[in-house]
């Protein structure tokens, strides 16, 4: 049995779960239609339950939902529904704010004839595929639920919003990752004269490195790893990778005032080794 607490409007109620205590948010068509708070819910006319635990996304959620068109929220969480079965990862629960706020706003603006320029679209369509991908169906999908075309710019937004809840960082620090990585992979790239295959397994392996790795210059943490016997190996095996990885010490301590340990090195080497040994095999097939 479920008691109405709020009623936001006709489409959406909140409740308390009797068990978790935690305040639930209840969507569907005519669901508070003649309602008030203490009123029994309807459980035929239930859509969508959200249960968001932190308390303060939880209220700004709620605000939305009264303030943009039930449609708009139907679509973002089929979005983030998309997107969880494609990345296989758990997602922050903020999305459900980010996203449907950002989607609303979008198609205000589309409306408006409004396009913004979208100015790490190459980078996001580089660096985060997966969440690009997930971006190009979105805006496919609000294509064709609304009629709306927009630009791959706005695909790229969206990618980003994935790339935030899934690593659980701020927006900010999220644009700050890509461009991290971007400059790392520019450091390999002008350091071999070589172009990387973003189709490449080693370019995948190497880009998911870099992301935890731009989180911890970010954060000015540490592997807090010396790296053992394995630095003079790597050294000797692939002295030319490790020459860049050191280029890239160099850089992060200049720019990020971040020191990489020999720990970091290794990995960085290994990677780099990986990713040109690679693109040498191609290059020569």
């Amino acid at each position: 049995m479920m008691i109405i607490k709020k009623v936001l409007n006709n489409n959406v109620v909140t409740t308390v779960d009797e068990i978790s205590k935690l305040e639930k948010v209840i969507m569907g068509s005519g669901i508070a239609f003649q309602k008030r708070p203490g009123d029994l819910i309807n459980v035929n006319k239930i859509q969508k339950v959200f249960t968001i635990e932190n308390e303060n996304d939880n209220l700004k959620f709620q605000k939305l939902l009264n303030e943009i068109p039930l449609e708009y929220v139907r679509i973002s969480e089929d979005i983030i529904s998309h997107a969880k079965e494609t990345l296989k990862v758990d997602l922050s629960e903020h999305i459900h704010v980010s996203l449907t706020d950002h989607i609303a706003f979008a198609i205000k603006r589309y409306e408006q004839g409004i396009k913004i320029k979208n100015h790490l679209l190459w980078e996001i369509q580089k660096i985060h595929k997966k969440e690009y991908a997930i971006g190009v169906w979105s805006i496919n999908y609000i294509e064709k639920e609304l009629g709306i075309k927009m630009e791959d710019d706005e695909a790229g937004f969206i990618a980003t919003h994935f790339v935030y809840a899934s690593m659980g960082e701020s927006m900010d620090n999220t644009i700050n990752i890509t461009n991290i990585i971007q400059e790392v992979l520019n450091i390999i790239k002008y350091s071999f004269t070589i172009e990387l295959d973003i189709n490449d397994l080693s370019y995948d392996r190497l880009v998911t490195h870099l992301k935890f790795f731009a989180q911890r210059v970010l954060s000015q943490k540490q592997l807090n790893d010396d790296g053992g016997p394995f630095v003079e190996l790597v050294q000797e095996s692939y002295g030319d990778a490790y020459k860049c990885a050191l280029k890239i010490k160099s850089y992060m301590k200049k720019n990020y005032n971040y020191h990489i340990d020999d720990g970091e090195i290794v990995y960085l080497s290994l990677h780099i080794q990986r990713i040109i040994s690679s693109s040498k095999i191609k290059n020569n097939q």
